[in-house]
């Protein structure tokens, strides 16, 4: 198994999200400067430091970070009182997916960018945010711009942004909620930064003085990614000895590159002696195959019943089928997905079918419901529907 140890990038995410999207139930509009003093921070990518990249799961994004000098500036220990001109900001890009709606990784195990769609910006400056009211986030304002400059979200529709900093979410003002964003001055996630977590989607976390799940299984080649979520120092070793991670601030990660199949890397905290896990890298997943359907009736009247039967594979009574079948007369293929589930199912000819030959030309296995990304089998099956 291929090790890869920690790697750095990470540090403060402005999060905010277009109003219209994350906060609906909010019947009015919510309180928000009406000038731009933020302003769109031309050239940002020569002067700004890059934080980190954050692969954004729930919204199917990629998140690069940058600050300018004055944030980050900041140290360990300080993040709760970021300086008068910090200027934090993330670009927001639309992600690869596959035919169910999930990221597509790339060999590192990291989301691969397709667009780039909005900068979301944060600036700190003294007196500023009095505009919010009840929603002020300190002294920060905020303002998403598109690439070009032109607004994506004006200053006056920036509440949201406000609001979702103040409370970790769409959450309403409460004494629970109202509370949140100030234990870090509102800027979201400056754990990874200054402690070199990668911004990966995470396979397990230390917390507790254990690791959750204490058992990760993996696939051949998959690079999984633990994060210390714990409030404590860590330092996490093979125990083979491949690795060292050093010692793990809270927001660090470390990666395991998974090998050959049944291939196992055991680990340990060497601060914490009943800390222990471990990566087990499982088979990949049968290969499904569908040779063919047979059906058990070739006439079938409407309103009554066959059978349809798939053989092929490596299928078993949770494997989906889709089938390509042609309409009487028609030259033109069409689809039925998710036909049947299982190899053997009984189907009824509803009434108004229409009479003629109907004939099957490509039957598709799949275990995952929504997935319908593989290509037909070829086949060639009648089935006649009878005027009477």
């Amino acid at each position: 198994m291929q090790r890869i140890l920690p790697v750095s990038v990470a540090a403060f995410v402005a999060t905010c999200i277009v109003g219209s999207l994350l906060f609906i139930g909010h019947t009015q509009a919510l309180p928000a400067p009406t000038v731009d003093r933020v302003g769109f921070p031309a050239g940002y990518k020569d002067t700004f430091k890059l934080f980190y990249v954050f692969d954004n799961y729930q919204n199917r994004q990629i998140r690069k970070v940058y600050g300018n000098a004055i944030s980050a500036s900041v140290k360990a220990g300080e993040t709760f009182n970021f300086p008068y001109g910090s200027v934090i900001l993330f670009e927001s890009w639309s992600v690869r997916e596959d035919a169910s709606g999930e990221p597509v990784l790339d060999e590192q195990g990291r989301f691969i960018q397709v667009n780039l769609t909005t900068l979301f910006v944060m600036r700190k400056e003294k007196g500023f945010g009095e505009d919010y009211k009840e929603l002020r986030n300190g002294e920060w304002e905020y303002v998403a711009y598109r690439p070009d400059g032109t607004y994506s979200t004006p200053p006056t529709g920036t509440g949201s942004c406000a609001l979702c900093h103040l409370t970790g979410g769409s959450l309403n003002l409460s004494s629970i909620s109202r509370p949140n964003g100030a234990n870090w001055d509102y800027v979201f996630r400056p754990d990874l930064y200054l402690s070199g977590g990668s911004g990966a989607v995470p396979k397990g976390v230390l917390q507790h003085y254990v690791f959750v799940p204490s058992t990760i299984h993996a696939q051949p080649g998959e690079t999984v990614t633990v994060y210390n979520s714990d409030q404590l120092l860590h330092r996490i070793v093979a125990d083979d000895g491949s690795f060292d991670t050093g010692v793990m601030n809270p927001g660090a990660s470390f990666t395991i590159k998974a090998g050959a199949p049944g291939t196992t890397v055991a680990y340990h905290c060497t601060l914490h002696s009943r800390m222990k896990g471990k990566v087990v890298v499982d088979p990949p997943p049968p290969v499904l195959q569908t040779t063919g359907i047979a059906i058990s009736r070739t006439i079938v009247q409407a309103g009554t019943s066959y059978t349809g039967e798939f053989s092929g594979s490596n299928l078993n009574a949770q494997t989906y089928f889709d089938v390509r079948f042609r309409a009487p007369g028609s030259t033109v293929d069409q689809e039925a997905l998710n036909w049947q589930r299982g190899t053997s199912g009984s189907h009824t000819v509803p009434a108004g079918t229409a009479i003629g030959t109907w004939t099957f030309t490509g039957v598709r296995a799949h275990l995952d419901e929504a997935d319908h990304s593989g290509g037909y089998t070829a086949v060639a099956v009648s089935l006649t529907i009878p005027a009477f």
